[in-house]
């Protein structure tokens, strides 16, 4: 799917819709890396892989206000694929990626220069869930595993995982590539196309109840690891920081309100993604029990030693191993932060 950058709106009233049609078309064409405006506000395109609970700070900003409040009109655009959210954020499709940092990793060794400007769920909360056949990890052997990609994030936990157990790929399974995220891997699950998979909480939670199940919590073995985070092209975030930092702005209150207001936050999920109790208020106590939600936005610089560790392990690195600074730019989100009076 491929997506036009936002435009000016036409200063004339007599310029015709095609006229501005072939404007975007152009600017499309040229990959230009532009914020569009839309009357008073401020147009920015965010790339997400699915709509489930790792996500629910982008929805609560936008259903809230707190993009309005900054000046700004973001959409959030659902890309099922974080290779193809990486693509387009090179492309300048999207302003910001919502992705594991593993993938920045990988596109940054391929001579990219991408950065993670802040954190949005800052560990992995997985649980491996087999199908109603599968009681053990062992019982896996020779099955078929549901992925969202063949490397990086939810794949590396669960390569990591299997390993601590003693499957090891390709040798002992297979994997199958689902796009679209935990609920797809679930949707998945159900239909009998995949063995096993590792779901998100509270997701693991509705499958274990349907009468599949729990082979194990891969926090045991990955529990600090920088997930999903706010990736930027720094050539654009520094020319347009003071956007940038709004962004963040309204990304950090709208942590700290899903961390004071749990109650609310729950009716928000359930509304928005279609989640029921008591799963829906199980989800928001683990994810800002556990400090999934950054609450004050930053990254885990620890975390990403973890993902570099991993992708040293998957053969991406070499050594001497980088540090975190090299995939990270908290600048933005410390002015952020500062703007707020944290």
């Amino acid at each position: 799917m491929y997506y036009l950058p936002s435009r000016p709106k036409a200063a004339k009233e007599d310029v015709s819709n095609m006229k501005r049609l072939l404007i975007a078309l152009l600017l499309s064409y040229c990959g230009v890396f532009a914020i569009g405006t839309h009357g008073n506000a401020q147009s920015l395109k965010v790339g997400m892989t699915s709509k489930t609970l790792f996500y629910l700070p982008f929805y609560a900003a936008q259903k809230r206000g707190l993009y309005a409040a900054e000046g700004l009109k973001v959409e959030l655009i659902l890309i099922g694929r974080s290779d193809v959210q990486l693509q387009a954020l090179l492309s300048g499709e999207i302003h910001f990626a919502t992705l594991n940092s593993d993938g920045v990793i990988v596109v940054n060794e391929k001579g990219a220069n991408l950065k993670v400007i802040a954190g949005v769920d800052n560990a992995a909360p997985y649980v491996l869930v087999g199908g109603k056949a599968y009681k053990t990890i062992n019982d896996l052997k020779g099955a078929r595993l549901g992925v969202s990609s063949l490397r990086g994030g939810a794949t590396s936990i669960l390569l990591e995982y299997m390993k601590s157990k003693g499957l090891n790929y390709p040798k002992d399974y297979v994997m199958s590539v689902i796009s679209g995220g935990t609920t797809a891997r679930l949707t998945a699950l159900e239909t009998g196309a995949i063995a096993g998979a590792v779901l998100g909480v509270p997701y693991s939670d509705i499958a274990i109840d349907q009468g599949f199940n729990r082979l194990g919590d891969t926090m045991e073995v990955i529990s600090t690891y920088q997930f999903n985070g706010i990736t930027v092209n720094p050539s654009w975030a520094e020319k347009n920081r003071a956007v940038v930092v709004k962004f963040l702005k309204a990304h950090i209150r709208s942590l700290r309100w899903i961390h004071e207001q749990p109650e609310q936050a729950t009716e928000l999920f359930m509304s928005e993604m279609a989640v029921k109790q008591p799963y829906a208020r199980r989800g928001i106590d683990y994810f800002t029990k556990n400090k999934i939600f950054p609450i004050d936005g930053s990254v885990t610089l620890d975390g990403l030693k973890v993902n570099i560790d991993v992708q040293f392990r998957d053969g991406v690195l070499k050594e001497p191993l980088p540090g975190p600074e090299k995939y990270a730019d908290q600048s933005y989100v410390r002015q952020a932060q500062k703007e707020l009076g944290l």
